[in-house]
């Protein structure tokens, strides 16, 4: 029973935390905080990444938003657990939603602004509709790449756990002695992910669109697990624009699909076609 509940523990945790961005883990974001959020642009964006990743994960993405004449700014966050390794987004989530929050209030007198728009990874995805449940007024809008909005099923290991009273139960101790609350926090059924769906997750006067990819092995199931299926709510695939694309959830943020999705969320009015790379070219565009 030991040696069983280690091996699921073991690959529970390899799904649950996706691969650090291609960058040094750590590397400081290119915020600037003299910054002054422009006419066309009034709102600053605040980029969350994903579990055990970095603000490194949005180097190709913040160049693209700083050219747009968008002020931009990433955080680090739930690295301060009890973990002696220090890895980011380890923590629990409600904690590192309220760093993020705090991060949001710097960001937000610091530009003068009143509300932000957040693009999030996974659970940082998580982590801006939770915040903009709390929070409603400092968000304008979120562009959110495979949040696990209602719990992964850790590609089948959740739905396995669960079918034992006690095999559950000693899979979330397991992930928090391993030093990963929010591991356990993502998980399907979990207390985090119930509060989270208590009622609508929306919020008035927020608007939010959902990326997600067929893919996805480490949100599971794809698409499910992440949509907002209530009104005014965007959903897309990836597969949506490019049908032979095979974006991986680790690698969402450097995505160049992806990437135009995000553009054109936080700016649908002035959207741009979203064109396949030549490897996903199938479909024409």
């Amino acid at each position: 029973m030991r040696t069983s509940l280690a091996l699921l523990l073991a690959a529970a945790l390899s799904v649950a935390v996706p691969a650090a961005a291609s960058a040094a883990p750590g590397t400081p974001a290119a915020d600037d905080w003299s910054c002054h959020p422009s006419a066309a642009h009034p709102h600053p964006v605040v980029l969350l990444h994903g579990t055990a990743d970095s603000t490194a994960a949005w180097h190709d993405l913040e160049p693209r938003l700083a050219a747009r004449g968008y002020c931009a700014f990433a955080v680090d966050y739930g690295a301060d657990w009890f973990t002696a390794y220090q890895v980011n987004a380890m923590g629990p989530i409600a904690r590192s939603a309220r760093q993020v929050g705090a991060f949001v209030d710097r960001v937000r007198a610091a530009t003068g602004v009143s509300a932000v728009d957040i693009v999030g990874h996974s659970q940082g995805g998580m982590i801006a509709e939770y915040y903009a449940q709390q929070q409603p007024g400092r968000v304008h809008s979120e562009a959110l790449l495979a949040p696990v909005t209602h719990g992964t099923t850790l590609n089948g290991l959740v739905t396995f756990a669960d079918a034992s009273v006690v095999l559950r139960p000693l899979v979330d101790l397991g992930m928090y002695l391993t030093a990963c609350p929010a591991c356990a926090d993502m998980e399907q059924g979990s207390r985090f992910v119930r509060a989270l769906n208590a009622g609508p997750i929306t919020r008035s006067g927020v608007r939010y669109a959902v990326l997600a990819t067929r893919a996805d092995t480490t949100v599971t199931p794809a698409g499910t697990a992440s949509f907002i299926r209530e009104p005014g709510v965007r959903n897309d695939f990836v597969q949506d624009y490019c049908p032979a694309a095979t974006t991986e959830h680790a690698t969402f943020p450097q995505d160049p699909i992806a990437i135009s999705w995000v553009l054109n969320a936080l700016d649908p009015a002035h959207a741009q076609p979203i064109r396949c790379p030549a490897t996903a070219r199938q479909d024409g565009n």
